[in-house]
């Protein structure tokens, strides 16, 4: 029996879909009587996967090298002032972790109480930051999470510091890659109501310590820290490391 001969071939994968196309023409290449390989089978993103793909290939804000080693760590700060006139306060250790990149921060104190309804989180973080850290007073509350990524990067986006959430928040994966100090109770996959707006600009109260706005909130490794005035000298415009 004859050969069989193919002068051209051609795959075209379209969602597992092989097409072999032939030639007329005769040629000295022998056509292989198994042909194998592998076929991709591609899935489409989800929108909630698409979005926040598009907002982690924009540009983001990176921490200034000239201030970001101006903070010095709470251990330090507490020798030089645990004493002094300030009023330095310490929130109650063993409660919150830490989920941003930046590990420690600082900065003024603006403030936002809800509870498992967070569209007034949403709106402050969507106004220019100049290195505040925002208290969230969420109740507590560890059945919904009222920050995730896409809030956060508007964060990151307005040159916050950080933010500080007495609540939970997901997409914790992402905002631990994110430029920006975030220290919470925990994660919950599921997100916040949106019926309640909240409240701006209020002292709270949790961990054994009052948030003020115009105070001084810092925070890193080892817990967070509170005081009337700036604890260190060299307050520069971005208070991060």
């Amino acid at each position: 029996m004859m050969p069989h001969f193919v002068t051209q071939h051609t795959f075209t994968k379209t969602l597992g879909t092989v097409l072999l196309k032939f030639s007329t023409k005769s040629s000295t290449l022998p056509l292989p009587s198994k042909i194998s390989f592998p076929v991709a089978f591609v899935y489409p993103k989800s929108s909630r996967a698409m979005s926040a793909s598009s907002s982690s290939q924009q540009p983001q804000p990176q921490a200034s090298s000239t201030t970001a080693s101006l903070m010095p760590s709470l251990a330090d700060i507490c020798d030089d002032h645990i004493s002094s006139p300030q009023r330095l306060s310490v929130v109650e250790p063993g409660h919150f972790f830490d989920y941003g990149r930046i590990k420690r921060f600082c900065g003024k104190i603006e403030t936002v109480r809800c509870f498992e309804s967070n569209p007034m989180v949403r709106t402050v973080l969507s106004t220019p930051g100049e290195n505040r850290v925002l208290i969230v007073d969420g109740g507590s509350s560890k059945r919904v999470a009222i920050l995730g990524d896409q809030i956060t990067q508007l964060a990151v986006n307005n040159q916050w510091a950080g933010i500080i959430v007495n609540g939970c928040i997901r997409d914790s994966a992402i905002i631990q890659t994110m430029d920006i100090g975030v220290k919470a109770l925990g994660t919950h996959p599921v997100k916040s109501l949106k019926t309640y707006p909240g409240e701006r600009g209020v002292t709270v109260n949790f961990g054994g310590v009052e948030f003020v706005p115009g105070h001084w909130v810092y925070a890193d490794e080892d817990g967070i820290i509170v005081s009337e005035k700036p604890l260190h000298e060299n307050q520069g415009s971005d208070s991060k490391l």
